[in-house]
């Protein structure tokens, strides 16, 4: 006896129910095309692993590798950024001292000449007679002025860089240093930008160590207000030396030459003190002493425009990383990003065709029923 075929031509059969069957593999169809589709939603990625798209996963996982650099080397242009902009700001300050200063050197240059107890006076000694004068008040301020600009130098430090000091204890000379910061990534090739220290340093307390053979000697190692300034006295053969902050001399154990902190220059005694050891004229001594810290003011603002010129690089790099990590993520979201609004739609339709599944799966497991009937 032949099964029974029903009205749509397929045969019916008690051992098998082949249209049950076909709903049952439309409906695991739709539940997996569901799954993926939820999946998607859920991560926004439809290319989440190399089973979606192998070529694209290739590209876009090497791609997020080279954000994660780029990242890296962003941070890097704000670690330049904060040592640069730290020093700039403490040049301000040194140059804010210094003019100044200049200035009470010229308001000192048109007072009494102050008295002398001793004509043959230390630098660093003050003479019992000059510090009854309104010179030796000047003097002061001009000091503590000093102070100021030193201590900006010195503190001029951001994540252990200091652009402007250079110490006795460093691992190389000064005038070998170069301070280089990582600044773009491009190509798979990493970018720097170098700083030479003799470039932007102020101050270097290791300038003694090159030992020289007369004074003004070229010293490699010296920096704008490391050791004595000569200055021309006119009406005399001996000129006048100026210190700011330290003074090359021996090494008392080893004999080596090296540089010594000093805390009181006191300068305007320096040229009070030639002047009455000397004979030099007073007007012309203030008068090139006010031409040397003009230049010394000239060579600090030039060091200021290079550190300027150093920010405004820096500025544009971190400008072209952050425009090149947006592209390069822009990028990856082309090839592997879901469109949510897509995806969705395709979500509610696949819902639809789950619902309808199921109802066609219920009616074919129905369909034996009819089969028991005839027996009946």
């Amino acid at each position: 006896m032949r099964s029974p075929v029903n009205a749509t031509g397929t045969m019916s059969s008690i051992i098998t129910n082949n249209v049950a069957m076909a709903a049952l593999g439309t409906l695991r169809s739709i539940n997996d095309r569901l799954t993926d589709t939820s999946q998607q939603m859920s991560s926004g990625l439809r290319v989440k692993s190399a089973a979606d798209n192998a070529a694209y996963w290739s590209i876009s996982t090497s791609m997020r590798s080279d954000v994660k650099t780029m990242n890296v080397v962003k941070e890097s242009v704000g670690l330049a950024q904060g040592v640069v902009d730290t020093a700039y700001a403490a040049m301000k300050t040194v140059l804010d001292s210094f003019v100044e200063i200049k200035n009470l050197v010229i308001t000192a240059s048109g007072m009494p000449q102050p008295g002398m107890k001793d004509v043959v006076k230390s630098t660093f000694d003050i003479d019992p007679e000059y510090a009854k004068s309104d010179v030796y008040k000047i003097d002061q301020q001009i000091q503590q002025l000093q102070d100021q600009a030193k201590s900006a130098i010195l503190s001029a430090s951001f994540s252990g860089v200091n652009l402007l000091y250079h110490g006795k204890n460093e691992d190389e000379k000064a005038s070998q240093q170069v301070f280089s910061f990582t600044v773009g990534y491009s190509n798979r090739n990493v970018q720097t930008l170098d700083i030479k220290a003799m470039d932007t340093l102020l101050l270097n307390d290791d300038f003694g160590s090159y030992p020289t053979s007369y004074p003004g000697e070229f010293n490699p190692e010296k920096t704008l207000f490391d050791g004595s300034d000569i200055i021309d006295a006119p009406g005399s053969f001996t000129p006048a030396s100026i210190y700011w902050y330290n003074i090359p001399l021996q090494n008392p154990t080893t004999g080596e030459p090296e540089a010594y902190p000093v805390d009181q220059t006191h300068i305007l005694q320096s040229i009070e003190n030639n002047v009455v050891r000397f004979g030099s004229d007073r007007e012309g001594l203030y008068s090139n002493v006010v031409a040397s810290i003009d230049q010394k003011i000239q060579q600090l603002t030039s060091k200021m425009s290079y550190v300027g010129t150093v920010q405004k690089s820096l500025e544009m790099y971190n400008e072209i990383n952050n425009n090149m990590i947006d592209a390069t993520t822009r990028g990856i979201g082309r090839l592997v990003d879901a469109d949510m609004e897509a995806t969705a739609s395709k979500m509610r339709a696949l819902q639809t065709q789950q619902q309808l599944a199921v109802q066609s799966l219920g009616i074919a497991n129905a369909a034996p029923g009819n089969l028991i009937q005839l027996f009946q």
